[in-house]
């Protein structure tokens, strides 16, 4: 009944937005602010994911849903090379923008934000915009906080680079060697860019989302220093391998959470699950931090360790088979310690495992981690 009070108010009382614009070399970009009311929070930055726009249904429901629980934000829209671009790209004009585009742009709309008076803001990416704004905040100590929703993963752009002859019908390799000897502002004729089949790009368009190494928003989570939030959609079906990939990523200053039973774009009542967990988030930026607490593996009973995990030895053991289940020697203590806290709350999905991290105590979780982590690898 809550959740459909609460998408009916939004219904009877849409929220109103802004229009702003910002001056970008020969570019006028386009943003939607949205100001909360009696709001201490930080201003969220939102950026979309790939040849989106600031008006799609995922974007103008996550700002509604932010502006009620007090916080602010401006949701941008990347200009992809395009004066005063609006609504999803149009795969028939010339591709003359590059990946890195995006990152001169956020920065961009960060420094229009501090003119403005809204200085560290909060950074919000969904899909490929996650990673164009984890890679534009690693470094930057000018961030309260930056969230990722459902964010692009080194796998997937490899992914996308593998079924490039599948998917548009010629080959990646051809293109590329075509795009290395021409100049880089010569438009090629290229069987696809992106989503958009029989393209005409640049030849550094081309080379920017295709020629480099390819990476996700895991790329640059070691390099941020802000406080991050990684939301996943469970039924994510365009990145599957999300939560197996920043799950184990966890730690002090990197939060995961699941948003059960949403998919890669969080609409309806899902986007107030994603709103709850980023409210809960910024609120807790200056509170203590359970996964904070140092815990001391070292003064770990090492007898009762090896004792409880006699019985995790009979699976977790050293293989060449890489089906095979790991093996957990050698493996930092914290590791496994937030392995096994995963389980046991569900977050992690393995109905063996659930069963035997729920059955352990915190102090047989330590006394685990410290043993196994003892062990030569």
């Amino acid at each position: 009944m809550l959740r459909i009070a609460a998408l009916l108010a939004l219904i009877a009382a849409p929220l109103h937005a802004e229009e702003v614009t910002l001056r970008h070399g020969e570019l006028t970009l386009l943003g939607d602010f949205v100001q909360a009311d009696e709001t201490a929070a930080p201003v969220a930055l939102i950026t979309h994911g790939t040849l989106a726009h600031r008006d799609m249904e995922l974007i103008e429901a996550l700002q509604d849903v932010l502006a009620e629980r007090g916080i602010s934000s401006l949701a941008h829209t990347l200009s992809l090379g395009i004066d005063r671009r609006e609504g999803m790209a149009d795969c028939d004009a010339p591709h003359i923008h590059r990946d890195t585009d995006a990152d001169e742009e956020i920065i961009a709309w960060i420094d229009w934000l501090a003119d403005e008076g809204h200085t560290n803001p909060a950074l919000i990416g969904h899909s490929r915009g996650g990673r164009q704004v984890a890679r534009a905040a690693a470094g930057r100590d000018d961030l309260s906080a930056v969230i990722l929703l459902a964010p692009a993963t080194t796998r997937s752009a490899e992914r996308g680079r593998a079924g490039y002859e599948s998917r548009f019908g010629g080959s990646l390799d051809t293109l590329l060697a075509t795009a290395r000897e021409a100049g880089a502002d010569d438009l090629l004729e290229v069987p696809g860019l992106l989503y958009c089949p029989d393209a005409r790009a640049s030849a550094a368009s081309v080379l920017s989302y295709y020629g480099g190494v390819p990476t996700g928003a895991d790329t640059y989570l070691s390099d941020i220093t802000a406080p991050v939030l990684v939301i996943l959609a469970q039924k994510d079906d365009v990145l599957p391998e999300a939560p197996a990939t920043y799950i184990p990523l966890r730690r002090p200053g990197l939060t995961v959470e699941v948003v059960e039973d949403a998919d890669h774009m969080f609409l309806d009542f899902y986007t107030d699950d994603a709103g709850d967990h980023i409210e809960a988030f910024l609120a807790g930026i200056d509170a203590p931090d359970e996964r904070d607490t140092v815990i001391d593996f070292a003064a770990a009973d090492p007898e009762y360790g090896a004792y409880l995990a006699q019985e995790c030895s009979s699976c977790h053991r050293a293989s060449d088979d890489t089906q095979a289940v790991p093996a957990l020697n050698g493996l930092e203590a914290d590791h496994i310690y937030l392995a096994l806290e995963d389980y046991a709350t569900g977050l992690r999905d393995n109905a063996a495992m659930g069963l035997v991290a729920r059955s352990l105590d915190d102090e047989q979780r330590i006394a685990l981690s410290a043993h196994f982590s003892r062990l030569d690898d």
